[in-house]
């Protein structure tokens, strides 16, 4: 059994504040407050995660409780006994978990909980996630709760709707002559692909959606649900073969002293997104505030414009004059009602007095924020003579999958659009970080049915702009949900960055983040965040390229490489993660002057340098 000690074991009975490696036989794995993540053989992912979740009516994610924690770990296997209590507003939920792992490879997760209180639900249970990056495109054996067993495949593109149903067991291999087999008990399971809400895997789950929810849940009601992992196959060799795969020689422990390696490559440099924020209606912005954004050099700012209720008049207003302090157009979101001319008439009216410049417009309908046949033309018609160059764009203002189930006409866009947050799901660092890889997919997706159009994603924000949960549920000085306590942070910052270097190299053509002051800003008050450093740091390249820099970590470290006209390089380099890393940049011959965000060129570096948690540095070469 476990006791406290520095190496990073966890105490009995306390939840652990830092992940704990475990093995099963060949299998890597790490607990992490309750959940099994990363999963390998040898260095390759062979499931991302196993985790109880309780989703109440409107799909709030209900937190847990682990109590009673114990860990008992051998060097080939483990077993792990926790409870767990949820509790929020209505929801009263207490379930105990039975986690073992053996010498051979297999795992069993258990679970078996009962309902204190009577509440509504989504769903209560058992997710699988298959990791993106390794399942794309393979093919896998797909095992139905009557038993059949049907080859198929795990989609390459984004699957709009579920690809695999009423799912007992799915094997595919992982490796040449190793497979692995998930199989699921106690529910009725099924697959969808979470790159639909910008995540990285696909998810294994009950109870399956078609079916009607909210499901009323009784007190004393309970479930028992298992999921088994088993591997065949399994020898010497291809564990051998499996580590050697990956590149760059990974290390094999979480806190290894071996540098993150950074490569940049000449030659490929990409165009930079076009970089605007959000927020222009919101709040008038004071001279101070504007002086600070006009070094960002933004491309534009986007305002809301609801057409459905009257309080658009104001924020229009609000945008414009902050427009005119920023000398910056505007991207303008319309959400228009059923019956639009005679509010784009009234729009075209206030537009014109205003005299506005409009790099864009996104047309949206007010009931469902996506874009129907048709309403791009009539804004088009109403409102092309405010700004002959203003594109006319939509798609959706949710998340990407309202796009890819309701794919509209492309050739009546010059814009295709949708929102993205990397929180639809968890919450932790080490999520918000891997989700951006799914940009690639999205835009791939995109590009199957939307030929040429430019690809754009507005707005980005860290966390939802709605908050599900009744302002009821929340303690006593608890934010909304909508407020991330990470926005003025360095991770805030970072995470941007590498937001910026994924979506150059998936294609996209315009990113508009955050706002532009307050909880979800790049400031508040007389105080910039760091991400607004990030942002001026970016501007004061005008007219750069993204050039090719590829970490070898990207969970532990993101790097963005801006190649200006005139040959020079400034690279940014941020830690993601609450550890240190050593880092080592490979390409770029002699020493860089290095700096934080936001300050002057400092101290020269060379090729090594020691980055602190949550750290971001720039290195102008």
């Amino acid at each position: 059994m476990s006791r406290p000690s520095p190496d990073g074991l966890a105490p009995v009975h306390l939840a652990p504040d830092l992940a704990v490696p475990l093995r099963a036989g060949p299998l890597r794995l790490v607990f992490d407050r309750g959940e099994l993540r990363w999963i390998r053989l040898g260095e390759r992912e062979v499931v991302r995660g196993i985790y109880l979740a309780l989703r109440a009516e409107g799909w709030v994610t209900i937190p847990y409780e682990i109590r009673d924690l114990e860990i008992e770990a051998e060097p080939l296997s483990f077993r792990i006994r926790f409870a767990a209590c949820h509790e929020r507003g209505p929801v009263r939920f207490d379930w105990q978990a039975d986690i073992t792992g053996a010498r051979d490879g297999r795992i069993v997760y258990s679970a078996r909980g009962s309902a204190l209180s009577s509440f509504l639900r989504n769903r209560v249970g058992l997710c699988v996630l298959h990791p993106a990056d390794v399942c794309a495109g393979r093919p896998c054996i797909v095992e139905t709760v009557d038993g059949d067993r049907a080859e198929s495949v795990f989609p390459a593109l984004i699957a709009p709707h579920q690809p695999f149903r009423s799912v007992r067991a799915i094997l595919h291999e992982v490796s040449p002559g190793v497979e692995v087999e998930v199989r699921m008990e106690g529910e009725t399971f099924e697959t969808e692909d979470q790159g639909n809400w910008g995540d990285t895997s696909y998810k294994t789950y009950g109870t399956p959606l078609h079916l009607p929810h909210p499901v009323p849940v009784k007190s004393g009601a309970t479930i028992a649900q298992s999921v088994t992992l088993s591997l065949f196959g399994i020898t010497a060799a291809p564990v051998e073969q499996a580590a050697a795969s990956v590149p760059g020689a990974l290390p094999r422990k979480r806190n290894s002293a071996e540098p993150v390696v950074v490569e940049l490559t000449a030659g490929g440099e990409l165009p930079l997104p076009a970089l605007g924020l959000a927020g222009a209606g919101l709040a008038a912005l004071g001279e101070a505030e504007a002086a600070r954004l006009r070094g960002l050099r933004l491309a534009h700012l986007r305002a809301d414009l609801h057409l459905d209720t009257p309080q658009w008049t104001g924020a229009l207003e609000c945008a414009a004059a902050n427009a005119r302090l920023l000398d910056t157009p505007l991207e303008l979101a319309l959400f228009l009602p059923d019956d639009a001319q005679a509010a784009l008439r009234e729009l075209a009216a206030r537009a014109a007095a205003l005299r506005l410049r409009v790099a864009s417009w996104l047309v949206y309908r007010a009931d469902d924020r996506s874009t129907a046949d048709g309403q791009a033309a009539a804004a088009r018609l109403a409102l092309s003579g405010i700004d002959e160059a203003a594109a006319f764009g939509g798609g959706t203002d949710q998340h990407f999958v309202e796009l890819n189930r309701r794919r509209p006409l492309p050739r009546s866009l010059d814009r295709l659009a949708f929102a993205l947050n990397p929180q639809a799901h968890a919450h932790d660092d080490a999520t918000i970080v891997e989700n951006l890889g799914s940009l690639r997919r999205i835009a791939d997706t995109l590009r199957s049915f939307a030929e040429q159009t430019p690809l754009v994603i507005s707005p980005v924000t860290l966390r939802s702009r709605t908050d599900a949960s009744p302002k009821a549920w929340r303690k006593h000085g608890e934010r909304p949900f909508t407020d991330d306590p990470r926005q003025d942070t360095s991770f805030a910052a970072g995470w941007t960055l590498g937001f910026v270097a994924a979506a150059a190299a998936a294609g996209f053509s315009s990113l508009t983040f955050y706002e532009l002051v307050g909880p979800r800003g790049v400031m508040e008050a007389d105080r910039g965040f760091p991400v607004l450093a990030a942002f001026a740091d970016i501007a004061a390249l005008p007219g750069a390229v993204v050039a090719q820099a590829r970490s070898r970590r990207p969970e532990r470290v993101q790097a963005l490489a801006l190649r200006a006209k005139a040959g020079p390089v400034r690279l940014f380099l941020a830690n993601v993660t609450a550890d240190a890393h050593p880092v080592r940049v490979d390409g770029l011959p002699g020493r860089a002057r290095r700096a934080h965000l936001g300050e002057p060129s400092g101290e020269d570096s060379g090729p090594e340098l020691e980055l602190g948690p949550h750290e971001v540095v720039r290195l102008d070469y």
